[in-house]
């Protein structure tokens, strides 16, 4: 179904839900992030919850007031703190509860940030994109230190193998199990990741050149630029598969089956083959396994009502 919102969004792309089913979304076209909640009589109210309220250059910290330049990931944690990641070399950390917004990790080693995904409130893994690798901001009060956890950091590729061989190509989403599994959506190899025990494996997908939208398990399934990724209480993992216009769902034995979309491009609600997305870019999962995906090209927040 489509989210009844009270106001419009613009270019909507990542999406993260917090305990209580609120939901903040990176609205990248007009750079902010919104907080969209359920308003108890079948609508949701869309409020702007961090980015400046007028006309000016993106990229300041003077607050939650302050410019955002295209947001585009975010992540929210127990105490209600987001990181969000935009067009800068960095993540921004922000309370809005206590009106502040700062850099947050190592500064100036990213290059257009893009997934953000907490593995409790203290480890915030990092799809860093136009670098191809994978970093972990480990927080230390309210600022962090930054390591690469995965890639090369000089030239996107293809590669398996220890963590500091592997190459990405495009890393856009991630997403972490609870046991601390990393699992990212590398796009431009059209196939999902995993980093284990220092071990970067492809779990799903049948890589660069065969990029498709067919199901299956493991190698044999296919994805067409997948972006948005997340992880539900059952270790499922939910994968916006944005070229293929259709919602994946992997089992945590690699199954990878279609639960939404029939690949044709629009926003028509229904059964789940019969619906249509018009490029679904960001996911989340609720506690009750709702799936929600930001479907950029519609300008939509889609809700999928998942069965076992």
């Amino acid at each position: 179904s489509t989210l009844i919102l009270n106001s419009s969004l613009s270019s909507p792309s990542g999406i993260t839900i917090d305990a209580q089913g609120v939901l903040y979304v990176a609205d990248t076209g007009v750079n902010w992030i919104q907080k969209v909640q359920n308003s108890g009589n079948g609508s949701y109210n869309v409020s702007r919850f961090l980015g400046y309220s007028g006309v000016g250059v993106g990229g300041s910290y003077s607050g939650c007031n302050s410019n955002l330049l295209s947001p585009y990931g975010v992540a929210v944690d127990s105490a209600g703190i987001l990181y969000v990641a935009e067009l800068r070399p960095d993540i921004r950390y922000s309370d809005c509860v206590l009106d502040t917004s700062y850099q947050f990790g190592s500064l100036g080693l990213l290059s257009n940030p893009s997934g953000v995904a907490l593995y409790g409130d203290n480890f915030l893994y990092v799809a860093d994109t136009g670098n191809h690798v994978i970093r972990l901001i480990t927080k230390s009060g309210g600022s962090g230190t930054t390591t690469l956890i995965a890639g090369t950091s000089t030239s996107s590729g293809y590669v398996n193998g220890a963590s500091n061989i592997a190459a990405f190509s495009s890393p856009t989403g991630v997403a972490v199990s609870s046991t601390g599994d990393v699992f990212v959506t590398d796009t431009n190899n059209c196939v999902i990741r995993k980093i284990s025990a220092g071990q970067v494996s492809t779990f799903a997908g049948a890589g660069p050149t065969l990029c498709g939208s067919s199901d299956g398990t493991g190698t044999t399934a296919q994805f067409n630029r997948p972006t948005g990724i997340a992880v539900d209480a059952s270790d499922n993992l939910f994968v916006a598969d944005t070229v293929s216009n259709k919602i994946r769902r992997i089992t945590s034995q690699g199954v990878v089956t279609t639960i939404a979309g029939s690949g044709g491009s629009g926003y028509g609600d229904g059964i789940a083959s019969s619906a249509t997305f018009n490029t679904p870019t960001g996911i989340a999962v609720d506690t009750s396994g709702n799936v929600f995906v930001a479907d950029q090209g519609s300008n939509k927040i889609r809700k999928i009502t998942v069965t076992p």
